[in-house]
């Protein structure tokens, strides 16, 4: 199925994508780790729970927090629908909360590779799960 492999070849890329630019924010400098900033704010750089407070100390940052949090609560909805154990339900709500889409695109991937090769993407995506 043609659809299947792009959508395949699409979360791949995803994670790809993701994996890259998180390296990417971890090992590039910032603002916060040049010298004539931390002269001035008294601070040597900060780590991922610092930065993601510097982010919502913005109103834009906020934003977009809001919006991929929102995002990533409505997906968590459609896996919760799509689940029938609560465990799965749990651990699928965490790792949305701290993984973000690296966690949509694995469960995309999930979805796609448990799928026979010419099950529909409807069956693929919209069926639930057995209990």
């Amino acid at each position: 199925m043609k659809t299947r492999n792009t959508l395949i070849a699409y979360f791949v890329l995803v994670l790809v994508a993701m994996t890259w630019v998180s390296w990417y924010a971890s090992t590039a400098p910032t603002i916060t780790s040049l010298a004539q900033y931390a002269a001035v704010a008294g601070k040597e750089g900060i780590n991922v729970l610092d930065g993601f407070v510097t982010v919502c100390s913005e109103p834009w940052g906020l934003a977009t927090m809001f919006d991929a949090y929102f995002g990533f609560l409505a997906f968590w909805l459609y896996v919760a629908w799509r689940e029938r154990s609560g465990l799965a339900r749990g651990l699928w709500f965490v790792a949305l909360m701290l993984l973000g889409n690296f966690a949509i695109a694995g469960y995309a991937l999930a979805c796609l590779w448990k799928a026979p090769a010419d099950a529909s993407l409807d069956v693929t995506f919209f069926t639930r799960k057995q209990a």
